[in-house]
């Protein structure tokens, strides 16, 4: 299969169709959420099964899909689970041998940001369950996992700067500004490769 005709599975997908249809256009998506927040008409119809289920059931419902996937993604999603490690295991298990995993969530020194409206400490969102350390998640099923990239608290340079400049005024107004998050390291993330069964 072209990585074109990929099967995608979204994890906390929100409208992200949209985009994954721009970038990988005869791809299979399926999606798995908690409620159709910020979905529209167009959004939903790309969706091959959109999943609407409570977060505590993720793991289940991602499961309960027939399909094995090119590409999964827990995109600042796996943080609102119950059960992360139950998740991330269903996950794994429905990726393809040499299937890429991609996740972002809060990195684990958020819990000690400041509070600012828009969300920077981990708290400031009341529907975050607990801080996810993506490490362990890994190392749980590592035997048949490689990790191909990862960082605990993610500054890219040019976000950094740009969260730097305008720190006065995102803290002066406690607003996020455009890299914010990227000042402070809000997110840890890891691309992971599924190497066996």
């Amino acid at each position: 299969m072209s990585k074109e005709d990929c099967k995608i599975l979204d994890i906390g997908c929100g409208k992200n169709s949209i985009f994954l249809k721009s970038v990988k256009p005869n791809s299979s998506i399926y999606g798995v959420d908690v409620s159709f927040f910020e979905q529209t008409n167009e959004s939903k119809a790309l969706y091959e099964n959109l999943i609407i289920c409570d977060s505590k059931d993720f793991a289940q419902s991602i499961q309960n899909i027939d399909k094995d996937f090119d590409i999964i993604i827990s995109n600042h999603n796996i943080e609102h689970c119950e059960d992360p490690q139950s998740t991330f295991s269903a996950m794994v298990d429905k990726a393809k041998v040499g299937g890429i995993l991609f996740f972002a969530t809060p990195s684990l020194k958020s819990v000690d940001f400041p509070s600012r409206g828009g969300g920077l400490n981990f708290h400031d969102d009341p529907t975050h369950v607990s801080p996810v350390d993506l490490v362990k998640l890994y190392e749980s099923e590592s035997h048949r996992l490689k990790c191909t990239f990862y960082e605990k608290s993610a500054k890219p340079f040019i976000w950094w700067f740009l969260g730097w400049v305008q720190e006065h005024i995102s803290k002066r107004k406690n607003l996020i500004r455009l890299g914010t998050w990227d000042y402070y390291g809000f997110e840890q993330i890891m691309w992971i490769e599924k190497v066996d069964l």
